[in-house]
């Protein structure tokens, strides 16, 4: 039984506590202003007004307004902040306010915050979604209701109300017709790789503004490109590019190549290579000759390899010049005539090389067995002759060598009494 009891005096506790919280005071804020409409360029000032009532069966103690926090968020784009009490600080679209050690205000309490209109559009100001009002002396946070303040912010009076443009171009293409500031309709043609225009337009107010909607991701055939121009009042005209994107074209189809002529050649110096045989055309047919191992280098050449079209060629080039553009090449003519051919590299040209004194090697088919034993055996007989040579010279030291020694014993007899 007093368990009972003792669940039942708590519960009416806990709805007591929760009934005097329940009826903790209200605060209301109230966002104000003289006219809900302004010009760019002028200053106004926002209210910020709080009024407090105390809860049903509360005294007007409850009601009394202490310490505020609240953040104040405002168009930066639209409005700058001027000026307001100390306690009020920031800007760039949001204030914040931080009223601690407030005196107590019976009642209502109001800030004046001072803004400047400085462009065209609607504004909005509102509190932040937790603003805090304080009773004075208790430090409990009473419960807190705000509205949304709504400007509208017009042209300045002497604003420009023209919207005309100065100039237009566009690039790929050029507009049909020629450009005038009265003609609004234009027409524009551009390859079928154009998927973007770039349109440059002028006003003829510098404070007007041009917006382009429409030059990006061209479709096949006719698009339109919206030109509007707002002027500095806020009136807008609108100017019409018509985009016409070109078909794709189909790839040309190359004519066959006719044949060439016998006896016609292209320009220049050109190689081909057919079963091992190597052909050099210019102003004529050249082959490089089978005989190549019957000649030696010009004077003044060393062999090396040269590359026509691709294909590797053995040629003679000026000893210790690398960079040399000249060349000479054995080649036989069409009538089977081998000989020295002058290739110049730069210039393109062939012709008959005569410069100098070309030796040119005897190729013997016999055998040559018999010569090659001659000149061993000369070789061999050589190889004597330089010994018996080397003999006849150590002999000879030797007998001079005597000689002089009989001589001085001869000369020292002569000489004794």
């Amino acid at each position: 039984m007093k368990r009972g009891l003792f669940f039942i005096l708590l519960a009416v506790m806990l709805l007591f506590g929760a009934s005097q919280t329940a009826q903790a005071a209200v605060a209301t804020i109230d966002l104000q202003t003289e006219s809900d409409t302004v010009r760019v360029g002028d200053e106004f000032e926002v209210t910020l007004l709080i009024t407090a009532e105390p809860a049903e069966d509360e005294t007007t103690q409850t009601a009394v307004i202490g310490d505020f926090e609240a953040y104040l968020l405002y168009n930066a784009d639209i409005m700058d902040f001027v000026t307001a009490p100390s306690c009020i600080t920031g800007g760039a679209g949001m204030l914040r306010i931080a009223d601690m050690g407030a005196q107590a205000s019976y009642g209502s309490r109001k800030y004046v915050i001072r803004f400047q209109a400085i462009d065209r559009g609607m504004a909005e100001i509102s509190l932040d979604s937790r603003p805090l009002v304080y009773i004075y002396g208790m430090g409990d946070a009473m419960s807190v209701s705000s509205n949304v303040l709504n400007l509208t912010v017009d042209a300045a009076e002497n604003a420009s109300d023209n919207a005309n443009l100065s100039a237009l171009r566009v690039n790929p293409g050029k507009i049909s017709p020629t450009f005038a500031t009265t003609v609004r309709e234009y027409e524009v043609s551009v390859p079928y790789e154009t998927e973007m225009i770039v349109v440059s337009a002028l006003t003829e107010d510098e404070n007007a503004v041009v917006g382009v909607n429409g030059s990006t991701g061209l479709k096949v055939g006719r698009n339109t490109v919206v030109i509007t121009v707002t002027a500095e009042n806020g009136t807008e005209k609108r100017y019409y590019l018509y985009v016409t994107r070109e078909e794709k074209q189909a790839e040309p189809t190359k004519p066959p190549e006719e044949p060439k002529k016998e006896y016609e050649y292209e320009a220049g110096i050109h190689a081909t290579e057919d079963d091992g045989r190597i052909v050099i055309s210019f102003a004529g047919n050249y082959t490089v000759s089978g005989e190549q191992g019957s000649y030696i280098a010009p004077t003044g050449y060393e062999e090396t390899v040269l590359y026509i079209d691709g294909i590797r060629i053995k040629a003679y080039a000026k000893r210790d010049v690398p960079e040399s553009d000249f060349f000479v090449l054995v080649l036989e003519d069409e009538s089977g005539n081998s000989g020295y051919y002058r290739y110049d590299r730069t210039e393109q040209t062939l012709q008959r090389y005569d410069e100098e004194k070309i030796e040119i090697k005897q190729i013997v088919e016999e055998d040559n067995s018999a010569l090659y034993e001659a000149l061993d055996e000369y070789k061999s007989h050589q190889v004597l002759l330089l010994f018996l040579l080397a003999m006849f010279i150590a002999l000879s030291v030797l007998l001079l060598l005597i000689l002089v020694k009989v001589y001085r014993q001869e000369e020292q007899g002569d000489d004794e009494p």
